[in-house]
């Protein structure tokens, strides 16, 4: 392994460090104040790169700094607790989870529902349950994660957390989702695996999207986006004839655009690339997937002053919702009881290329 410019096993660096948290590590913490008092955290750091995972918010992810530099955008509302949305708090025409939505590095949306507010008839026998309703965002995101393993292996050079979600009810959808963070000491990548199964009595939909932000100083004016996915399947109004490609000024109460775009099966991938990012010259992070677990990429983007923000969305469903998906896998297959479905994405950060 190689950390700080120094290559050798756990011996050479035993004999350079009193104790492992010197250099890297994994710790559990709890913030005491502000947006996100009560909230549980793990702070990771491999020696290239640091993640603050939100373990009561799905096990989502907060912060990523790579070589100090931010990159992840965070919304007006902060990382605030999810236990500040209550019910209540849905505001009437379903859009009230933004006001608890924190951006950050990755925030899970679904994982039954992408899109705006719905409402569907009640599937789950239940006489009394006329309609099933969802709003924007899911449930996921709000919920509090079991851990379930974290490994920091010198041996190895691996670290390793693992953390299991349920979104579940009774005379409602009973599914669980496994997600496992990795990655090697001294490496610029990490990986996230996450199976979704259906523990409950009757097939439901998987509808997922990685909402992956970005923001200053890794996003700043003239940031280009590059992606092995040329198709558009379409976009809304507000980003037809736009370029999607570089990063505008901040704007004047400009309105979001968003991008989808097919992801054929096999080997994807979405690039961002900051010239001279912070003053510190290039800097580039890099998405991959697999096109046949997420057939779709989504690019959502505002840079309207005081929000300025690029998402990158790997997601299983478009801008036409599931019913009416065009891209090649068509309308994403229901998850029978007991069955479950596996998705994988890569990070990689580079600098100075």
């Amino acid at each position: 392994m190689k950390l700080f410019g120094v290559s050798g096993d756990r011996e050479k660096f035993r004999k350079l460090t009193s104790h492992p948290q010197q250099v890297l590590g994994c710790e559990l913490f709890e913030a005491l104040d502000g947006d996100m008092r009560g909230q549980r955290m793990l702070r990771i750091r491999n020696g290239e790169i640091e993640i603050e995972v939100l373990v009561d918010r799905g096990f989502d992810i907060g912060r990523v700094l790579y070589q100090g530099i931010p990159t992840q955008w965070v919304s007006p509302a902060g990382f605030r607790h999810a236990h500040t949305f209550t019910p209540s708090a849905i505001e009437p025409d379903g859009w009230g989870w933004l006001r608890t939505w924190q951006g950050g590095f990755l925030s899970t949306i679904g994982i039954d529902h992408v899109g705006g507010p719905k409402s569907t008839p009640n599937r789950h026998l239940h006489p009394g349950i006329t309609a099933e309703r969802r709003f924007t965002g899911g449930f996921i995101s709000l919920s509090p994660t079991t851990l379930e393993k974290v490994d920091v292996n010198w041996n190895k050079g691996t670290i390793e957390v693992v953390a299991k979600v349920r979104q579940a009810a009774a005379f409602a959808e009973h599914l669980v989702l496994t997600r496992k963070i990795s990655m090697n000491f001294g490496e610029s990548t990490f990986k996230l695996s996450d199976s979704i199964q259906n523990d409950g009595y009757i097939e439901e939909p998987v509808q997922l999207l990685y909402h992956i932000n970005l923001g200053w100083p890794f996003l700043a004016p003239g940031t280009t986006l590059k992606t092995s996915c040329n198709e558009m399947l379409g976009c809304i109004d507000s980003a037809k004839g736009a370029d999607p490609s570089v990063m505008p000024e901040p704007t004047p109460k400009d309105i979001e655009q968003v991008w989808d775009f097919n992801a054929p099966t096999g080997l994807q991938w979405a690039q961002m690339r900051n010239e001279n990012a912070a003053g510190r010259g290039p800097l580039s992070m890099k998405i991959e997937w697999d096109g046949k677990q997420l057939p779709h990429f989504m690019q959502w983007r505002n840079a309207c002053e005081a929000l300025y923000v690029q998402g990158l969305e790997p997601s299983t469903t478009g801008l036409k919702g599931r019913e009416a998906d065009d891209s090649h896998a068509g309308p994403s297959p229901m998850l029978e009881p007991g069955d479950s479905r596996d998705f994988d994405l890569n990070f990689i950060f580079e600098s100075g290329k």
